[in-house]
């Protein structure tokens, strides 16, 4: 067995870039295999809606995270967000749970006014937001979404993190164009462009 004297002068007469691969070696067998990764870029979807209240049943007027899609509300509840406009112009938030409840039970969304700009928020919050009533945004106001799905009941987190934005309102037509970043792999709460890294 060499002496460590001798390991050590060993190392220091390798060349720098040989050093600098021993260190990047070492630093690498010392990452968590375990570790889970993301599997899906976050989704940057452009969206148009209507109100809840005021429009035809048949009309979108919600978004479900998982689908990075709008859909109508109906009796099924599938969705996560519904949209509404107040008698002063402003953005109404609904979660599912407010709406209506499911026969089968209602999944847990929250709403969370961060402040900011939409392109400011690259990280969601694990705790702060609202379950249990409604959200009020001015236009250009964004919100963050955290959304209990099904599809991520066999993960660690049950949650799937998004945020969102209305750009323009016409209140006469009763709907409204937006835009959201969706982070769609379970508990990861990434809100940037790319494959989230947390």
């Amino acid at each position: 067995m060499m002496p460590k004297f001798r390991c050590t002068f060993a190392l220091l007469a390798l060349p720098r870039l040989a050093t600098f691969a021993c260190v990047v070696g070492i630093a690498a067998a010392c990452s968590d295999p375990y570790k889970v990764k993301a599997q899906y870029e976050n989704a940057d979807q452009a969206f148009f809606v209507h109100a809840l209240t005021g429009t035809p049943l048949t009309f979108a007027t919600a978004l479900l995270l998982p689908a990075k899609s709008v859909t109508r509300v109906d009796g099924t509840f599938q969705f996560d967000i519904a949209f509404d406009i107040n008698a002063q112009g402003d953005i109404v938030l609904l979660p599912v749970g407010v709406v209506g409840q499911s026969a089968t039970g209602n999944r847990r969304v929250g709403i969370m006014k961060p402040g900011g700009s939409y392109d400011g928020i690259n990280l969601a919050p694990t705790s702060g937001y609202v379950y249990d009533s409604v959200t009020v945004i001015r236009r250009g106001e964004p919100a963050i979404i955290q959304a209990q799905e099904s599809s991520c009941g066999l993960a660690i987190s049950p949650y799937l993190y998004a945020k969102i934005v209305i750009d323009s309102i016409n209140v006469v037509s009763r709907s409204m164009y937006g835009r959201t970043t969706i982070d769609l792999n379970c508990g990861f709460r990434s809100l940037m462009a790319g494959l989230p890294a947390s």
